[in-house]
């Protein structure tokens, strides 16, 4: 995520969720039935996401500050080669070979992997670096909205007055955030982030749907892993002597929490619950950040940032009440 958000923008319609999560389901199910697991895996997503942007941000900071010093890409090559390895191991334990994943999807593969692995991780985690974690995890309220203007571009979903308007206000938002005499350089490489994560949820669908969501993902994780290697490889096997018994539990944690299980529980829940309450759930991650930034590492919340709160949460509250339109498939 950053990996954050992954599936609730895809899974706008019922069945798209069906076909994003055909890999990881347990089960059908009524729309009753579990209706307190969903809530609680849900919620327990949102937990992870927003806790990641505090616990990493805790990780990188420096030891006389109360943190680890861990380098930012000594992290995500953690994250990477982690979730690449078990997630290859789970698609092979279950056994997820139905279709023949072509040449032409490897290659888009290893694009996806660049917009939604790689590059959005390091630009989350170096902006993470320079900014607030409740600034973090507000801007990733933007990726539904950022996403369903890139749906527009690339053809997927015609131009809807909601979504100009809920973009304008969630852009507004951001702009706000970032400032414009004291710019906050950590927040524009978090939206440029959310930007990239929001790239990657328009154009993996359809290769998604095609090779399952299990074996898509275990993929891009491995190209990302492979990618990055030459810019974080060195840091990781640099900073992993020197790791600290609390630097490991952060360590572990990040990778366990926010990478591996909100992952597949947002897999499980998406097809027990509607896009709406999956986007009434994404409200609590800044309220949830903040919360534990404040609890763990005393940070208030500033005024700019309450004003960018407000308009980017009712700019994704507008896109979000919006019903999508595929365009015909002659059209541009």
């Amino acid at each position: 995520m950053n990996d954050r958000s992954a599936a609730e923008v895809r899974q706008s319609r019922p069945t798209a969720r069906r076909e994003a999560g055909v890999d990881l389901a347990v089960g059908e199910s009524s729309p009753y039935r579990g209706a307190w697991a969903t809530h609680a895996a849900l919620l327990l997503v949102q937990f992870a996401f927003a806790s990641q942007a505090v616990e990493a941000k805790v990780a990188m900071l420096p030891r006389s500050q109360g943190g680890e010093e861990i380098f930012p890409e000594a992290l995500a090559m953690i994250r990477m080669l982690g979730g690449a390895l078990f997630f290859q191991a789970i698609a092979r334990l279950r056994g997820t070979q139905r279709v023949a994943i072509t040449r032409g999807d490897h290659l888009r593969l290893v694009g996806l992997s660049v917009i939604g692995i790689a590059l959005n991780q390091t630009l989350f985690l170096l902006g993470l670096r320079w900014t607030s974690p409740f600034s973090t995890s507000l801007l990733g309220a933007t990726i539904p909205v950022f996403a369903a203007g890139l749906a527009v571009i690339f053809g997927k979903e015609r131009l809807r007055l909601r979504t100009v308007i809920g973009l304008a206000l969630a852009i507004a938002g951001v702009l706000s955030l970032i400032g414009i005499g004291s710019i906050d350089r950590g927040a524009i490489l978090v939206a440029l982030n959310s930007l990239s994560y929001a790239a990657y949820v328009v154009l993996s669908r359809d290769v998604v749907v095609r090779v399952g969501a299990l074996r898509a993902v275990s993929w891009i994780f491995t190209y990302a892993a492979l990618l990055f290697a030459p810019f974080g490889l060195r840091a990781m096997l640099t900073q992993l002597p020197v790791l600290t018994g609390r630097g490991w539990v952060f360590v572990l944690y990040i990778l366990a929490l926010p990478t591996i299980v909100a992952y597949l529980l947002n897999a499980w829940a998406l097809r027990r619950s509607s896009a709406t309450m999956v986007t009434v759930y994404i409200y609590l991650q800044p309220l949830i950040a903040a919360v534990l930034a404040w609890a763990q590492l005393g940070y208030g919340i500033s005024k700019r940032a309450w004003l960018a709160a407000v308009l980017i949460l009712i700019g994704l509250g507008v896109v979000a009440s919006r019903q999508p339109v595929t365009p015909p498939p002659n059209s541009a």
